[in-house]
């Protein structure tokens, strides 16, 4: 059983791998997708997504790791991550083999035109998705806010949220810094 949903996980993986684009940030929202597949809550994927801005690596592939340890251990985590990674190892060859044979394709840059704004797509649903998880009291959908905002926002990670935002955007702090000192104030609330 086990071997059997380690090559769940690898061949789940090897299809994102091969069917995204636009990198780490718009696969989540693939990923997120499949990982309800293996029993991967939204607020464990909240975890994932919180301990991507303090531990090393490409978030496609910590995603896969995570997702991969939490259904099936070690051997799940080793699965998915080969799985993530090996296409771009195969595309990156067969790409590097033929780039100068195509690289001023008209067909190939409309592609790529009307990929791009895909992505973009694809990373605000995943930014959404995560965020209605995250921002909102346990229980409540973030379908509510237009109808009860006060009941519907939890305000402590709101408060975060802007001013982690703010900071960020208008003042430049580091986003690693921002990310420690709101694990710390977390920490300090759930306490």
């Amino acid at each position: 059983m086990m071997l059997l949903n380690c090559f769940k996980l690898f061949y789940t993986f090897v299809k994102l791998g091969f069917l995204s684009f636009g990198g780490g940030y718009a696969m989540l929202s693939m990923i997120m997708s499949e990982a309800r597949h293996f029993s991967v809550t939204p607020a464990q994927f909240a975890d994932l997504n919180a301990l991507d801005m303090v531990v090393p690596g490409a978030i496609a592939i910590n995603a896969a790791t995570y997702v991969g340890y939490l259904y099936q251990g070690m051997a799940g985590s080793i699965a998915a991550t080969i799985g993530v990674s090996l296409p771009s190892f195969v595309l990156t060859v067969v790409v590097m083999r033929f780039f100068a044979h195509f690289k001023d394709n008209l067909w190939l840059t409309d592609i790529l035109s009307g990929i791009k704004p895909a992505a973009v797509g694809l990373i605000a649903a995943a930014a959404i998705t995560i965020a209605s998880d995250v921002l909102t009291v346990p229980g409540k959908d973030i379908g509510n806010l237009l109808v009860n905002p006060i009941g519907t926002l939890s305000l402590v990670p709101v408060v975060v949220f802007i001013l982690t935002a703010v900071l960020n955007i208008r003042f430049k702090i580091n986003p690693i810094l921002l990310t420690v000192l709101a694990g710390i104030v977390g920490a300090i609330v759930i306490l």
